[in-house]
């Protein structure tokens, strides 16, 4: 690793620049004593460098002890007065009691309290605790107490808070109280509550019990009605969800009860869901809270009612009798759709290797026989309680649909009960119902929970859909048996998921999705993903990596050996003189691969022109090959990146007009190559998508072999024409053009 990092620094007082060596094997500070003195500058520790911010985007402005190994090549630093000088100069300004030198002070606190490098040295420094102190003690102006306050929630974050010896609970509370608080007060305080409340140090666990016991959720749910700041939104529904999270028991439902309030949600809908434009920590949030809201189905799924136990239910509610299924089987009309290449289609989507039940066995008699057998050991005669609640409403508001599916289920099997059973635990599966805590990453939140009312709650008005949608499916996959029936699952549970990612704002848009959503796209979508699946593992997978890395190797002499061969087979160019061209050139490469002949086209207009050996250069003379508008001639070309020229020790010898952008490419890249140029500053993106080509064709074709799938050393055999068939004549060759020639 080098140690001399060449940068550019400005000066002090100044704009102007200056080159300098920057020595990361000795110190910062002897560094920084150097550029002074080149400066002009007396060596003091007043002085320090940072980051210049309009030649630098990084979040680290000031430079450190901690940090400046971190300078490369290229950097641009400024002189300023060291963090060290400043800390001390906030803290000598805020003892006094000058208004003017305290304002001076703040004003630094509130430039640097985002910068780690300033919070890093103030804790250091012990000055942390001064400032601490004004924050809980002194009355402040609103804008010093933000940039005060910003500091403290970072001193925290960082850690270097440590104990409750100092009472920044109390005034945090009082600035959320206040209704006179600014957006950022109120965001920093309730920022400030949210990393007490996940703090792992043992001494804040009474200020945890407090926060719980005295911030009521009704007092933070106004904060996520503020439009007019995003930030504070996000930061009131984290607390929130935190709170939820840390309690336990009867006091965690109650407050998922009142976050469950119609009006509740309904203002997150309206302020933050529909305002739209939600980064991925605000979709987290609303799907962590999502997943506590939907946490109040749990017991319910989790408690089971006998099917034999009449006293909730009879079965005659849910299931028909045989009468009844010959009487409405007559009058039910279902419109089959013709789904090609099912076999196949199926093979794709599912792992039955060891099945060997085609569309055309669905309805032979042993199939029967098989779905008989298997259906009536599927269920443990048991439904959960909120499998019985889905039935009623389902067949309370949706009354046809649910008629439709008592026939299906009767019909087809295995039942009502059981599918309905299989859908339950399949949507609380997706939905993550019970899942505690929620998963840190996913976003996987649905508008339409924080917009339902009472009277359709989302998951019941989900699982109607999901039955009507199971109706479907089973007619465009044409499943007729049992032994159809985890395929027919297999499909439904991913139509469903797709029909949620796009998080339909309204049950209207979710019925328009998951009608969308037909079997023939959910296939498609599998192969989009497993295909997805293998270049992410061929980028990100640490082993596939070093594979490619051998490839690469092995394929670039594929490419050089391509590159050499186009050359060494030649090819005819128009004769450049000046700015004209007349007659054409015939070049190759010599066999040897050590020089460039030229040949003189005798007779152009003849296929099998003779040629005269004009010019030979050597390989090695070459100092440049210039490329496209660079080149002089290129106004003769209809593309200019048709034009290439050959320097020979810096003076242009040969200029070259292609048939096509690419022709050129190939000659420029074969050139590059003898010239054992590195790639891929010279190389053209030619050259780079086909040898990412050929190195992901042998990664596929290893990551087969590792699943043991055969692959054929040689083509089939392609097959003969039938014999009243005539072989098409080849089209004669057409005249090969170069663009415009004048």
């Amino acid at each position: 690793m080098p140690t001399i990092a060449k940068i550019s620094v400005e000066k002090f007082d100044s704009k102007e620049q200056t080159l300098f060596d920057f020595d990361k094997s000795a110190g910062l500070e002897e560094n920084v004593a150097s550029i002074c003195h080149k400066l002009g500058l007396p060596k003091s520790d007043v002085y320090g460098v940072k980051y210049n911010p309009f030649a630098s985007k990084m979040k680290n402005h000031y430079i450190s002890e901690s940090n400046f190994h971190e300078i490369k090549h290229g950097d641009c630093l400024k002189v300023v007065f060291s963090i060290k000088y400043i800390i001390r100069r906030i803290a000598d300004n805020i003892r006094k009691q000058s208004p003017e030198l305290r304002q001076i002070a703040f004003e630094d606190v509130a430039r640097l309290s985002l910068d780690p490098i300033f919070i890093q040295e103030l804790a250091l420094s012990q000055e942390d605790k001064i400032l601490v102190k004004v924050f809980v003690e002194d009355h402040l102006a609103s804008e010093e107490q933000t940039g005060l306050l910003r500091t403290v929630v970072h001193l925290f974050s960082k850690g270097y808070i440590h104990d409750t010896s100092q009472n920044i609970l109390d005034k945090t509370l009082k600035i959320l109280r206040n209704s006179d608080a600014t957006n950022e007060e109120l965001r920093f305080a309730l920022s400030l509550l949210h990393k007490i409340l996940i703090s792992s140090n043992a001494k804040f666990s009474k200020w945890k019990e407090r926060i719980v016991r005295e911030v009521a959720i009704t007092e933070l749910n106004p904060y996520t009605w503020r439009t007019s700041s995003r930030d504070l939104q996000y930061s009131a529904l984290l607390l929130i969800n935190t709170i939820i999270r840390i309690c336990k028991g009867e006091k965690k439902t109650k407050l998922i009860r009142e976050m469950n309030l119609r009006k509740t949600r309904e203002n997150i809908y309206s302020n933050i869901i529909k305002e739209g434009s939600l980064d991925k920590s605000m979709e987290h949030e609303l799907y962590v809270l999502q997943t506590h809201l939907l946490s109040l189905f749990s017991e319910a799924l989790h408690s089971k009612i006998s099917l034999d136990d009449n006293s909730l239910f009879s079965r005659e509610e849910f299931e028909l009798c045989s009468d009844d299924m010959r009487r409405i089987t007559i009058l039910m009309d279902f419109d089959e759709e013709n789904i090609q290449n099912y076999v196949s289609v199926e093979n794709l989507t599912f792992n039955y290797r060891d099945s060997k039940l085609s569309l055309a066995s669905m309805r032979s008699d042993p199939s029967s026989r098989v779905s008989r057998h298997v259906s009536e050991n599927e269920t443990d005669n048991t439904i959960s309680h909120l499998t019985l609640e889905a039935l009623r409403h389902y067949k309370k508001l949706h009354f046809s649909n649910f008629h439709q599916s008592q026939i299906e289920e009767q019909l087809y099997e295995p039942g009502i009960f059981v599918t309905s059973e299989k859908i339950v635990k399949m949507l609380a599966s997706m939905l993550h119902i019970g899942l505690d805590p929620p998963d840190s990453k996913s976003t996987f939140y649905q508008p339409v929970v924080f917009y339902c009312s009472s009277k359709t709650p989302f998951f019941l008005e989900l699982f109607s859909r999901t039955m009507w949608l199971l109706s479907r499916t089973r007619r465009e996959m044409k499943a007729s048996t049992y032994a159809d029936y985890p395929k027919v699952m297999h499909i439904l549970q991913k139509q469903v998921r797709m029909a949620l990612k796009t998080k339909p704002q309204d049950f209207k848009r979710l019925t328009e999705e998951m009608k969308s959503t037909s079997f023939q796209g959910v296939i498609e979508n599998a192969q989009k993903e497993k295909e997805q699946e293998i270049l992410n593992l061929i980028e990100d997978h640490p082993c596939v990596r070093d594979l490619k890395r051998q490839y690469m190797k092995k394929n670039e002499l594929c490419v050089f050996q391509n590159r050499t061969n186009l050359l060494m087979e030649g090819d005819r160019f128009p004769k450049v003189l000046g700015k004209k061209a007349h007659g054409q050139i015939f070049v190759k490469l010599s066999k040897n691969l050590k020089d460039l002949q030229v040949y003189d086209v005798v007779d152009v207009k003849a296929p099998n022109a003779s040629h005269k050996l004009i010019q030979t250069f050597n390989i090695e003379d070459i100092t440049h090959v210039v490329l496209g508008k660079t080149c002089q001639h290129s106004t003769l070309c209809q593309n200019p990146e048709q034009a290439f020229s050959i320097v020979v020790e810096h003076e242009e010898k040969i200029k070259f007009i292609a048939e096509d952008e690419k022709t050129a490419c190939y000659w420029a890249d074969g050139l590059f190559l003898l010239m054992k140029h590195d790639r891929p500053k010279k190389l053209s993106k030619y050259y780079t998508e086909e040898l990412d080509q050929l190195v992901v064709m042998d990664i596929r074709l290893q990551l087969l072999e590792l699943q043991n799938v055969p692959i054929p050393k040689n083509p089939p055999p392609v097959p003969p024409l039938p014999a009243n068939i005539k072989p098409e004549i080849a089209p004669k060759p057409k005249p090969r053009k170069f663009g415009r020639l004048k």
